[in-house]
């Protein structure tokens, strides 16, 4: 209403008292009269000065209220209003986005229609705590359905009005800020993920060392790869396995030794192991194989009869010089293998094959130096030998043999070379030629026996 109107109302109303009122006016005289008229013009005055200051706090007031509501309608987290029996009584824009369909957001429907199942019931069974006693409530709960999605949300409850009743100490209205954590939330599973997944790996890794250990420390292979087998299906999570060596003709294995699970087995443990069915794909490819379907699978066909059952199977090869010369078996695992279980087989079948290399070199060390201290003994023998003619040797002042060891009389030419690598090569001295043939020399006499025999 414009200032003139409401003055021009005001003055209408005021002549319409005036006309029912008697009159008063008559025993009056003029000075009081004009008393009064100045404490009308006065009174007048302070009424316009006060209307003026109320239409001011009027306009104060609506600004206040435009604020307020476009405060809490564009408040960056959700705010419902919502009455004793959880009916929404109002909303702001932040929440009707949160929903996604905004359409099915309405006044007088049930906070927890919104909610999922889960949520809903336990929304519910809080809500006459929450109005017990609203200030510093918190709950997480669920908005929306298995079908549209699920996010995630933080309730924190408060009381609007501060009214209480007298019985029960409950408000009226309760008022629910709502902050999407979804992002949060899956922020906080997806850490709480990794570090599941750090710890696995920090295992992982402390297999494989504690693995590497035993292959570097125990020289006994068997004794190493049963070590080695058992970290590896703890690890993994396997009940039976075993580990088998390529026999000489490359056609069968040769089991070091069998785990059975506590598995009942009645196959002879003396028949042969043929390198066959997926088995036989390990040793081909040089890589880790498994079948998780082992009982649906044509590979059934190669077990033999009282063998473990198995549900599903892993072979991991022991790769040397780029060929399979050996296998690690594992099965029953539990919900089945995955390819990260036949990555970490594989290494540990690296650790075996590293293991059987290093046993074969000591081996092959150790007839080295079989075979060398065997030299080194001749040798030594030898030389104890050829020391002997340094000594004292027994011969005959005559016709100058030499008496050996057993008591043999041997031509001296013959003992030297037996006891030495001496060689002789017979001749004459200037005074046996002399004596033997004269003036001639051994050359020349032997030159002419040679003309007389042809």
């Amino acid at each position: 209403m414009e200032p003139k109107d409401y003055k021009a109302e005001l003055r209408k109303k005021a002549v319409q008292l005036i006309d029912r009122m008697p009159d008063r006016l008559d025993p009056l005289d003029k000075e009081t009269i004009q008393n009064l008229f100045h404490e009308l013009q006065v009174h007048q005055v302070e009424l316009e000065i006060q209307n003026e200051e109320l239409r001011n706090i009027q306009s104060t007031l609506e600004a206040n209220r435009v604020r307020y509501a476009s405060l809490f309608d564009n408040a960056p987290v959700g705010y419902v209003i919502l009455d004793q029996f959880g009916i929404i009584k109002q909303f702001n824009s932040s929440f009707s986005r949160m929903i996604e369909e905004s359409g099915n957001l309405k006044r007088r429907l049930p906070f927890a229609d919104l909610l999922s199942r889960d949520s809903a019931s336990a929304f519910r069974a809080r809500y006459k705590a929450f109005c017990k006693n609203p200030s510093g409530k918190t709950m997480q709960v669920r908005l929306g359905s298995e079908d549209n999605g699920y996010r995630e949300l933080l309730l924190e409850t408060s009381a609007h009005t501060h009214l209480y009743g007298d019985l029960d100490n409950t408000c009226d209205e309760l008022l629910i800020s709502v902050t999407d954590i979804t992002e949060i939330t899956q922020t906080k599973k997806d850490l709480e993920q990794s570090l599941i997944l750090a710890r696995e790996r920090e295992n992982e890794l402390n297999a494989f060392l504690e693995g590497a250990r035993v292959v570097l420390e125990q020289p006994d292979f068997e004794a190493a790869a049963k070590e080695v087998f058992r970290i590896c299906a703890e690890l993994i999570g396997c009940k039976s396995g075993y580990v088998a060596l390529l026999s000489g003709n490359g056609e069968e294995n040769d089991v070091l030794f069998l785990e059975d699970g506590g598995l009942p087995c009645t196959v002879d443990p003396d028949l042969p192991m043929p390198v066959r069915g997926l088995r036989e794909q390990a040793y081909a490819t040089n890589s880790t194989v498994y079948e998780n379907d082992f009982q649906g699978s044509e590979w059934t066909k190669f077990i033999p009869e009282g063998h473990v059952t198995l549900e599903n199977v892993l072979f991991a090869p022991l790769v040397m010089y780029n060929r399979t010369v050996g296998i690690i078996g594992l099965a029953n695992k539990a919900g089945g293998f995955t390819d990260h279980d036949a990555q970490l087989a594989h290494g540990f079948g690296e650790l075996t094959a590293i293991g059987l290399r290093n046993s074969r070199n000591l081996d092959l060390r150790d007839k080295t130096e079989k075979k060398n201290r065997e030299l080194i003994e001749e040798l030594q023998q030898a030389l104890a030998n050829i020391k002997q003619l340094k000594g004292l040797v027994p011969i005959c002042a005559k016709c100058k043999k030499i008496r050996d060891d057993k008591g043999y009389w041997n031509i001296l030419e013959s003992y030297i070379e037996s006891h030495s690598n001496a060689e002789f090569s017979h001749g004459l001295c200037p005074e046996c030629s002399d004596e033997l043939y004269g003036d001639k020399d051994w050359f020349s006499q032997a030159a002419e026996n040679t003309r007389d025999s042809d």
